[in-house]
């Protein structure tokens, strides 16, 4: 299921014409997810990890970094946040 997703990551980056590397910036993932900037900021920060599993409380946020004063978000971290809602929205409607 991983690769998968990460093979639908990868199509999605050709189609907006970003190379596949280990970190993007806010508006390179703002285009990638459809989202405005406002969005991205509001996502990133209700990120919570939970305590126990480390996994994120909400499984709508989104984990972002700090390069000084500017945010990325990993390649990792989007592949996962397209499972983790994949898993979600199917869960949610009872098809899990």
């Amino acid at each position: 299921m991983i690769q998968s997703i990460e093979k639908e990551l990868d199509k999605m980056l050709e189609i907006a014409g970003l190379p596949k590397r280990p970190s993007y910036r806010p508006n390179e993932v703002c285009a990638l997810l459809g989202i405005s900037v406002r969005t991205f900021w509001r996502i990133t920060e209700k990120y919570e990890p939970d305590s126990t599993t480390g996994r994120p409380k909400d499984p709508g946020a989104l984990n972002a970094y700090l390069i000084r004063t500017h945010r990325r978000v990993t390649y990792y971290e989007l592949a996962d946040y397209f499972r983790r809602n994949n898993l979600y929205e199917r869960t949610a409607r009872g098809q899990h």
